[in-house]
């Protein structure tokens, strides 16, 4: 029966990761770059961005849970330190009976995702990062894995644009406890933004699924005075490998170096009232 169970929970996990598995690797974590149509956005603190989020992903479909935060510090004029934690939650399933197990006992599955990283300015222009994230995933009491992967990326960046190229998730495999192991959904990304006019922030971004699949967004960020910022984006997806299309709507209020963003997807069957908020400080 146990053994029925780790399959059953796998084949949903397949199902639910678009054929791969930790699909909350694919999520935004940054409400900024949710509300922009999952538009991946540079840092640009001087030397502090710290934040705490909570989201409810795809709640009309799946009823998830993501919480976390993240931290970026730099250390002089070169170096950028950063580090992440985040947990996604499933919505809890109830179990196949069995003498072992008693009727209506319910399992939510969980991931969990740490990670560290680096940004050195080679030049005024160009910099060059990389990081580390340690998962770990739960889709049934005795179906548990853990697995590393790794970023890597080089960025160009002018006051008024910049552009990314990056490689996500690489290399790192979960096995559940069974003789398979399932790949995380790596990608190579090209992202950047400009700012044609004071105020206005444009940014957009292309992602190659090695598994399968094309992912795109664009977002638009308009500013009032630096202290409330209004957000749009259209996320795509040409395939069931990726993160669905959606819109996104999203507000930002700073002030004295505290920010408070939140982000809305709209325009998706499966995404519909997905919400994001985060509470951060930068300076």
């Amino acid at each position: 029966m146990k053994k029925i169970l780790v399959i059953l929970s796998i084949t949903l996990l397949c199902q639910a990761a678009f054929a791969q598995a930790v699909p909350a690797l694919l999520i935004p974590s940054d409400t900024r770059s949710m509300a922009l149509g999952g538009v991946t956005m540079l840092p640009d603190a001087d030397h502090l961005d710290v934040r705490a989020f909570y989201g409810m992903w795809a709640p009309k479909a799946a009823d998830n849970m993501v919480v976390g935060g993240n931290a970026f510090i730099r250390f002089g004029e070169k170096l950028g330190v950063s580090v992440e934690g985040r947990a996604f939650r499933d919505k809890p399933y109830e179990l196949i009976t069995s003498q072992a197990l008693p009727a209506g006992k319910t399992f939510s599955p969980m991931d969990m995702i740490i990670g560290a990283g680096a940004t050195y300015d080679v030049t005024e222009t160009f910099t060059a990062g990389a990081k580390a994230r340690m998962v770990s995933s739960a889709i049934a009491p005795d179906a548990k894995g853990t697995a590393l992967c790794f970023d890597m990326s080089v960025s160009y960046s002018r006051d008024f644009y910049s552009a990314t190229v990056a490689l996500r998730n690489l290399g790192g495999k979960i096995n559940y406890g069974g003789s398979s192991s399932y790949s995380l959904p790596a990608l190579a990304a090209l992202h950047g933004s400009v700012k044609p006019v004071k105020g206005l922030t444009a940014g957009a971004e292309v992602d190659y699924l090695f598994a399968g699949g094309l992912m795109a967004g664009l977002g638009l960020e308009y500013g009032i005075a630096d202290i409330v910022f209004f957000r749009g984006g259209l996320h795509y997806c040409d395939s069931s490998k990726g993160i669905p299309t959606y819109a996104s709507l999203g507000l930002g209020v700073q002030f004295a170096g505290v920010h408070l963003d939140a982000a809305f997807l709209t325009a998706s069957k499966t995404l519909r009232n997905s919400l994001m908020v985060s509470l951060g400080y930068a300076f």
